[in-house]
């Protein structure tokens, strides 16, 4: 006799924890790749749908809360990607607006206010939250604005979560409206709030301690970088103090000489070009030089090397020496 085995559904929290772990990591990815694409970007929709407000906030703090661990894992500085929240209510006076313009750009300004333009060449990815969709005007042809909104925002690379208190299909919305909608992920939010305290505050403590990670990571990687700096500096100052006869003492400290003063000159000249180091930062790495000091030397010695074959010479013998020391 065959045996008959019963499958339990998914749980919300599994759910919706494999939801928005898939679209983040898409997004992640697309972004990446945005540069080397032949073609547009597509982004990815996640709708929840639950009448109680505060299950709805939790929900969404939850999906916040890992966007800022995984995008800022992905991110050199460490930063996280950029995201925005707002209102339907808030987004259907936007859309009377462009009714009358003919223009998405007023929903633009809404939602990247302090940030990138949304066709921006930057490869960091967006998060674009809208609560209560569902306060759209009734008005069909701002329903319809609505339904471009929504492929606008999911025209690049990015995440769109969206809150409604049911199902599309169960709202009145425009029936292009609801049929976008239903194109995404639909999530239902239970109505018990249990699992959702215990996932966020799991996510809180996760995100503590990713967060943790990320700022021990990061300056880890700054002090390294700091490091190779630091030697990349020290090579040049011993290969131009060598080339002139000097000692690498006499190019950092107070001397005035004229045979310390080029030198000097030709070290800092190098390690502009060399490093991304700002006019403070080189000063601070020649005896503790006011940057004023550091642009009135660079600018003599680009007038000396303009001027003076032997001078572009000697420049050009000390860069070769440097030649496998590759820039910060």
């Amino acid at each position: 006799m065959a045996t008959v085995t019963s499958s339990q559904p998914l749980s919300f929290e599994l759910l919706s924890g494999f939801t928005t772990e898939y679209c983040i990591e898409k997004i992640i990815a697309s972004a990446a790749q945005s540069e080397f694409q032949t073609q547009t970007p597509q982004g990815l929709l996640i709708v929840g749908c639950g009448s109680q407000p505060n299950l709805q906030e939790n929900w969404l703090r939850n999906i916040i809360n890992q966007w800022k661990i995984r995008t800022a894992l992905n991110q050199c500085d460490g930063l996280p990607g950029f995201y925005t929240c707002t209102e339907g209510s808030s987004l259907s006076k936007v859309i009377r607006k462009c009714r009358s313009t003919g223009s998405l750009l007023p929903v633009q300004k809404l939602l990247m206010t302090d940030a990138q333009p949304v066709d921006d060449s930057n490869d960091r990815s967006r998060l674009f939250i809208i609560t209560r969709f569902d306060c759209i005007s009734r008005n069909e042809s701002d329903q319809f604005l609505a339904s471009q909104c929504i492929d606008f925002l999911l025209g690049n690379s990015s995440l769109l979560v969206v809150t409604l208190p049911s199902h599309p299909t169960t709202l009145g919305l425009h029936p292009a409206l609801a049929s976008r909608l239903c194109a995404g992920f639909l999530l239902p939010i239970p109505t018990h709030t249990s699992f959702i305290q215990k996932r966020l505050q799991k996510s809180s403590a996760s995100t503590a301690s990713h967060e943790s990670k990320i700022r021990i990571s990061h300056k880890k990687l700054q002090q390294k970088i700091d490091r190779k700096t630091t030697d990349v500096i020290k090579k040049i100052i011993r290969n131009v103090a060598k080339h002139f006869g000097i000692l690498p003492d006499d190019i950092t400290g107070g001397s005035q000489r004229r045979c310390h003063v080029r030198p000097r000159g030709f070290a800092m000249y190098c390690v502009r070009e060399m490093t991304n180091l700002s006019s403070h930062e080189i000063g601070r790495n020649f005896g503790g030089r006011d940057h004023s000091t550091v642009l009135h030397s660079l600018k003599v010695t680009m007038k000396i090397l303009q001027q003076d074959q032997n001078a572009l010479a000697d420049l050009h013998e000390i860069t070769s020496t440097l030649q496998n020391t590759k820039r910060c």
